[in-house]
């Protein structure tokens, strides 16, 4: 494991004499660094890594902070990947912007009526977030890659703060899509499981992805959250889960956040720890 992380150090050693170039890297203190890897998920590896350097914080501070962590006995170690242990760093869920909001014109045309689909039994509006692609595609000139660079960035953003959410409170009923818990949409009368899901998601965040990357989500199979996530949560949890989604609910968090290496809009990518863990 040790020759893993020296190894992927001394790789990116090079990118940091690049990035020198255009901007001299800052001298960084443990807080900056931890600080830093606490919004990449509690995880030191190639990608996060790679950012860091962006960012300017200087090569030799993330290995001197790494060789750190790497002697605490509860630090994770798997694959390339060094995982932060709770008490060192709590995984949160991550600030991430979008250029979409939803009071943008492009996301409430393309919301249903609250009633469209009563004859179904589902009160609420929902977004069609197909409909809402190609619209901004047209209204704001964006190409393939950026209109779902920031369609991710939006929905993992607005799921975090609480104004979407992907919820059925049973696996067998695939919801019809993002529902709106906001503003005029908040008539659904499943807003009060909605809302608990909500506040057990942000609650349990660091809990949840750890429980289910110490069991069955394994990166190299892009298994991640698990296909076993729901016993996970009702383990966390302490009882069922509200919304029988809610692990994909933190796939799309995860998405949108970067916390996936190689994502394009014709890939999902593959998820990296904290997410998931190599055999």
């Amino acid at each position: 494991m040790t020759s893993n992380i020296t190894g992927t150090l001394q790789t990116l050693a090079a990118l940091a004499i690049v990035v020198s170039l255009t901007a001299a890297p800052v001298s960084a203190d443990d807080k900056q660094i931890k600080n830093f890897f606490a919004a990449q998920g509690c995880a030191i590896g190639p990608s996060t890594i790679a950012a860091a350097v962006a960012n300017d914080i200087e090569l030799s501070a993330i290995e001197t902070y790494a060789a750190t962590v790497r002697n605490d006995p509860k630090t994770v170690k798997t694959g390339d990947w060094l995982v932060l242990s709770p008490e060192t760093c709590e995984i949160r869920p991550p600030v991430v912007t979008s250029e979409i909001r939803m009071s943008d014109p492009e996301v409430i045309q393309n919301l249903s009526a609250a009633d469209a689909y009563v004859k179904d039994g589902d009160i609420g509006c929902f977004l069609d977030g197909s409909g809402l692609v190609k619209t901004l595609e047209t209204s704001r000139n964006w190409d393939n890659d950026k209109v779902y660079l920031e369609y991710l960035r939006f929905l993992s953003a607005s799921i975090i703060s609480g104004e979407l959410s992907y919820y059925s409170p049973d696996l067998s009923y695939v919801p019809l899509g993002f529902i709106v818990t906001s503003g005029r949409c908040a008539e659904t009368p499943q807003l009060p499981d909605i809302k608990r899901s909500h506040d057990l998601l942000i609650r349990h965040f660091d809990a949840l992805i750890r429980a289910d990357a110490a069991r069955e989500a394994i990166c190299r199979v892009g298994g991640a959250p698990s296909w076993k996530f729901h016993e996970v949560a009702e383990q966390v949890i302490g009882g069922k889960a509200p919304n029988a989604f809610l692990g994909f609910e933190i796939g799309i968090i995860a998405l949108g956040a970067g916390w996936y290496d190689g994502t394009t809009p014709t890939n999902k990518g593959r998820p990296r720890p904290p997410l998931c863990h190599y055999e």
